[in-house]
C-alpha cells in the first residue's frame, strides 16, 4: 500500500504545529518572540519536515538532524537567550513534538528520519496540537507562580545607585536597536539623577530636550505601547538583584504616572530569569 503525501498540506500543517509548539515552549520558559520571528521559526519547522521525503539515513545522522533543526527553529523564533535558556527552549520544543507523536501514534503511521506522517486528517492533527498546547496552558495555570511578580533590584546608572521595584512583564521585550542590548523601562519620576541629566530627560519626554552631553551616552529606544509608537531616552546601566548583576544593558525612561502595584521599572521575562527571578 502506497502512502500519498500532499506537499502543500504537509508544509501548512507543520507550519501551524511548529508555531503552536514554539509558543508553548516560550510559555514554559518565560520567553517571548515577535510575530515576525514566530513566522520564521514556524517556517523553519515546516521546511525541516521535508526530511520525511528524503532517503532513510542512519539513526545517529537522523537524530543529529532532528536536534539541529529544532535548535534552528528556536533560534529563528527567540534568538540567543543564553546557553541555559536556549537549551531549555529547544528541549521543550522537542518534547512537545514527541508528546503529540505519542498521543497520535496509530497503526499505519509512516516514519522516516525520525519524522512521522500520521494517518489522520489535518483537522484532527491541528485539534490534537491545540489540545497539547491547552494542556500546557492548564499546567502553567495550576502550577504557575502566585503572588506579586515584583522584586527588589538595584540600578546603577549615570554614577548613581537607585533602588527599584521591578515588575516582570512577559509582554515587555524591548532592545536598544543599534547594539541589540536588553532594556529596562524605568519611571523617571521614581528616581533621582544628576540635576542636569534629570532636566534633560524630563524635556525629552515632554517633546524637547536638545543635544545631550556626549558623556551621558544617551540612546533613543523605539517602544510600541497601546498609546502608540514613541522614542524613549536611554542610558547605559547595570541591574543587580540577589547577588546577580546584568551589565551592559540600557535603562530607558518614561513619564507614566504611578501605576497600580507601585512598580518603578519593567523588565522582560528573560532579564528576570537571568537575575534568578
Amino acid at each position: 500500500m502506497r502512502t500519498v503525501i500532499y506537499l502543500d498540506v504537509l508544509l501548512l500543517v507543520n507550519f501551524v504545529v511548529g508555531a503552536a509548539f514554539l509558543l508553548a515552549a516560550g510559555l514554559l520558559c518565560g520567553a517571548c518572540c515577535s510575530p515576525l520571528r514566530l513566522v520564521g521559526g514556524a517556517g523553519t519547522a515546516a521546511v525541516s519536515s521535508l526530511v520525511l521525503l528524503a532517503p532513510t539515513a542512519p539513526w545517529p545522522l537522523a537524530l543529529t538532524y532532528k536536534g539541529t533543526t529544532a535548535a534552528l527553529c528556536v533560534a529563528a523564533a527567540y534568538g540567543w537567550q543564553g546557553v541555559r535558556n536556549t537549551a531549555r527552549l529547544t528541549a521543550w520544543f522537542i518534547l512537545l513534538n514527541l508528546t503529540l507523536t505519542g498521543a497520535l501514534f496509530l497503526p499505519g503511521a509512516a516514519c522516516n528520519n525520525l519524522s512521522f506522517y500520521l494517518p489522520v486528517s489535518p483537522g484532527l492533527l491541528l485539534a490534537s496540537t491545540a489540545g497539547v498546547c491547552g494542556g500546557v496552558q492548564g499546567v502553567m495555570h495550576l502550577l504557575g507562580r502566585s503572588g506579586s511578580a515584583c522584586f527588589e533590584a538595584r540600578l546603577r546608572v549615570a554614577g548613581q545607585s537607585v533602588e527599584l521595584k521591578a515588575l516582570c512583564d512577559t509582554g515587555f521585550h524591548v532592545q536598544e536597536p543599534l547594539s541589540g542590548r536588553a532594556v529596562v523601562l524605568v519611571r523617571l519620576g521614581a528616581v533621582r539623577l544628576p540635576e542636569a541629566l534629570q532636566t534633560y530627560l524630563e524635556r525629552c519626554l515632554a517633546g524637547g530636550g536638545g543635544e545631550p552631553r556626549p558623556e551621558w551616552g544617551v540612546r533613543f529606544v523605539p517602544c510600541q505601547t497601546v498609546a502608540g509608537h514613541c522614542l524613549l531616552p536611554a542610558l547605559p546601566a547595570a541591574l543587580s538583584c540577589g547577588g546577580r548583576t546584568q551589565e551592559g544593558i540600557y535603562a530607558a525612561f518614561c513619564d507614566t504616572p504611578p501605576p497600580q502595584g507601585g512598580w518603578t521599572a519593567l523588565v522582560s521575562a528573560e532579564m528576570a530569569s537571568l537575575l534568578g527571578k
